[in-house]
C-alpha cells in the first residue's frame, strides 16, 4: 500500500461513520470500474507528531476482488526521508481476496525492503487500538492494543519530524472492479509534547471521511 508522502502498507507480493453490511457485499463490489492505482479516505495531522494512536475497526466485512483494502495509522512516505529513501511503519487491518481480513503491521527502514508482518485474523465488528510511537530519536515501534509488535523501525526525516496519518486505503490490481470497504477510526489522535490530541485541524488525504467527535468513518 502506498500514500505519495506517507506510506506504503499490504504487498500484493504476500498475498498475491458505519454503513449496512449490503455496502460491503461481493455483488456490490462489481457494480462500477476502477482505474489503476490506489484510493483513500482520511487524515493527516498538518504538524508533525512523536506518535498517532486510533480505534480501528470494520463494522462489516469487505469485498474484496484484487489488490486489499485496509484501514491503518502510520507515518512516514516513499521518498520522504533524507536523500528521498522511502521508510515508514503503520499498524491496522486489511482484508485481502481468500484470506480475509487481517491485522499487520508494516515498516521500511535503513534502506531495506519492506517488511509485511501478518498478525493473524481480525474480527469483523471487533475494535482495535493501533498506536505508532516514537520511542528513541528516530526510532519508532508499532504497538496492538497496547502490545509491541514486528520490529522498531528507524526513520529519520528530512525535515524533522513526520505527520501522522489515520486513513483508508484500497488498491485494485489493473482496472478490475472497485474493492468495497466500511472502516471506522475511533479516538483519532497525535501525541506532541509527551500530550495526546484530536486531529482538529487534520487535513485530507483523498476522498473526505465522515467525522465526528470521536474521529470519523471511511467507505469506499
Amino acid at each position: 500500500m502506498k500514500w505519495r508522502t506517507v506510506a506504503a502498507a499490504a504487498s500484493v507480493a504476500v498475498v498475491s461513520l458505519i454503513v449496512a453490511p449490503s455496502l460491503a457485499s461481493t455483488s456490490q463490489a462489481s457494480v462500477r470500474p476502477c482505474i489503476h492505482g490506489y484510493s483513500y479516505a482520511g487524515y493527516a495531522g498538518p504538524e508533525g507528531a512523536n506518535g498517532v494512536s486510533a480505534t480501528i475497526s470494520a463494522p462489516a466485512a469487505p469485498a474484496v476482488l484484487t489488490g486489499h483494502a485496509a484501514a491503518w495509522v502510520g507515518v512516514g512516505g516513499v521518498h520522504a526521508g533524507p536523500g528521498g529513501a522511502s521508510e515508514w511503519l503503520q499498524a491496522g487491518i486489511a482484508a485481502f481476496p481468500r484470506l480475509g481480513l487481517r491485522v499487520y503491521v508494516e515498516e521500511t527502514s535503513r534502506g531495506e525492503a519492506r517488511r509485511f508482518v501478518d498478525l493473524g485474523p481480525a474480527v469483523v465488528g471487533r475494535r482495535y487500538r493501533m498506536r505508532v510511537l516514537e520511542t528513541g530519536h528516530g526510532l519508532w515501534r508499532a504497538f496492538v492494543n497496547g502490545r509491541p509488535v514486528g520490529k522498531s523501525a528507524y526513520l529519520p526525516t528530512a525535515d524533522g519530524s513526520w505527520r501522522p496519518v489515520a486513513t483508508a486505503e484500497s488498491w485494485a490490481a489493473g482496472r478490475a472492479a472497485c474493492n468495497r470497504y466500511a472502516y471506522r477510526f475511533d479516538s483519532v489522535s497525535a501525541l506532541r509534547t509527551e500530550r495526546w490530541s484530536g486531529f482538529a485541524a487534520a487535513e485530507r488525504v483523498g476522498a473526505p471521511g465522515t467525522r465526528d467527535r470521536s474521529g470519523f468513518s471511511a467507505v469506499g
